[in-house]
């Protein structure tokens, strides 16, 4: 048997069979080319459509604090000094005018001597002049205690025709923003944990096969086979023929899985190798709601070459058998029966195909012709019978195709 994977496409059923090798691989359905994901049967995954992809978020760009206030540092930053309280105005006091009071009339006294006449005119001057000097003092510092006194840390500009000072304040430092400081994130390496291997998924089937093989009578190996009801006394009485005990093997290993859809269950085709058989003999294990259990019918058939004793036997006996169907090779020296059709019959542990005969437009004919189109295998379950001729002669008929595959469809 091939080492395939035979499952149904999850988007439009189609049958497909891939290599055990290519479990879980992800690729397109030859009929629908849909994205579809193998089934793993070692970890129990079935097959499903592959998710659409994930298209990368690009991240947004990185704007370094374009937006925050300049960082100033506070000596840089001078303060305008305080508007000083407004003063009201002070009303114009106007200084007070001096009106030279007249002299009082001096009575005209004759004077004859004109040096006194002079001192007496000089004298009236001196005491004008004094008396305006001293009006004026006084009206100046009466309108200065009305003014404001200006800061003493600030430069006073007077104007020569305004009295009142002008506070000339001057203009503030312009202190560039500090570029921008970009922190370099710190990227700490991630711990690497081990990583556990995976439990093989059938574990579980293989220990249930070892418990069958290593079985000491067939009483305490039906409890590990597929239909134990039906099964039982095909066993009892087929260890009164052969004798019963324990199947000795050298190693077991797997050479099919499949997953079915509609259960979820799995089947594996374990190859156990034994002395006699150092290639191996097919052996399917059947995931059930019971546990794991083993086709008994077909294992004793290929560990004991059923096949090969039903063609060495005597005619008038048949049987089902798991067998590889094939078209034989044209012979031209050879005329086509006109009753039958002629295909090659073949046990996978024989080494020699033997030849056998199927009616004509019969449900079995129909079947094998369409299976086997092309020059392809087909490996069903058959109902043969060798037959005898009148003169003796055998000859081995296809009745029925009891199932187009091996695998077992009974819990």
């Amino acid at each position: 048997m091939a080492e395939v994977i035979q499952f149904n496409c999850p988007v439009c059923g189609t049958l497909l069979r891939l290599p055990l090798a290519m479990a879980a691989q992800q690729g397109p359905c030859p009929n629908c080319q849909r994205e579809i994901v193998a089934p793993d049967p070692y970890r129990g995954i079935g097959g499903h459509e592959a998710p659409p992809p994930v298209l990368p978020v690009e991240p947004e760009p990185f704007a370094p604090f374009a937006e925050t206030p300049p960082l100033v540092p506070k000596q840089a930053i001078i303060e305008k000094p305080p508007e000083p309280a407004p003063v009201p105005e002070p009303e114009e006091i106007a200084p007070p005018q001096v009106v030279a009071t007249p002299p009082a009339p001096v009575p005209q006294v004759p004077v004859s001597d004109p040096p006194q006449r002079a001192i007496l005119v000089l004298s009236c001057l001196l005491a004008g002049a004094v008396g305006l000097a001293m009006g004026y003092a006084f009206g100046v510092r009466s309108a200065q205690a009305f003014m404001a006194t200006p800061a003493a840390s600030q430069p006073l500009v007077v104007s020569p025709m305004v009295e009142k000072p002008v506070i000339v304040v001057p203009p503030p430092v312009v202190v560039p923003p500090p570029a921008p400081v970009v922190e370099t994130p710190v990227v700490v390496a991630p711990k690497i944990e081990p990583v556990k291997p995976p439990e093989k998924v059938s574990a579980a089937a293989e220990a249930a096969l070892r418990a069958f093989l290593d079985a000491p009578d067939w009483a305490a190996r039906s409890t590990y086979v597929l239909s134990p009801d039906r099964v039982r006394n095909a066993m009892e009485a087929y260890s009164r023929e052969v004798p019963d005990g324990p199947t000795v093997y050298q190693s077991i290993s797997v050479k099919h899985s499949q997953v079915d859809e509609k259960t979820g269950n799995t089947l594996f085709i374990f190859v156990v190798t034994t002395e006699q058989f150092p290639t191996g003999i097919p052996v399917a294990v059947k995931e059930t709601g019971g546990g794991w259990l083993i086709d008994w019918l077909a294992f004793v058939e290929f560990r004991d070459s059923l096949f090969q004793k039903f063609v060495d036997g005597p005619a008038n006996k048949g049987g089902f058998f798991h067998l590889v169907v094939t078209v034989p090779p044209p012979n031209p020296a050879e005329e086509e029966n006109e009753n039958f059709t002629t295909y090659l019959l073949q046990s996978p542990l024989a080494e020699k195909a033997q030849l056998a005969y199927v009616k004509k437009n019969s449900a079995a004919a129909t079947t094998l012709e369409g299976q086997t189109a092309g020059g392809r295998a087909y490996a069903p379950i058959l109902e043969v019978e060798k037959r005898a001729t009148p003169d003796k002669q055998t000859y081995f008929e296809i009745l029925s195709v009891k199932a187009d595959d091996w695998f077992p469809r009974e819990n």
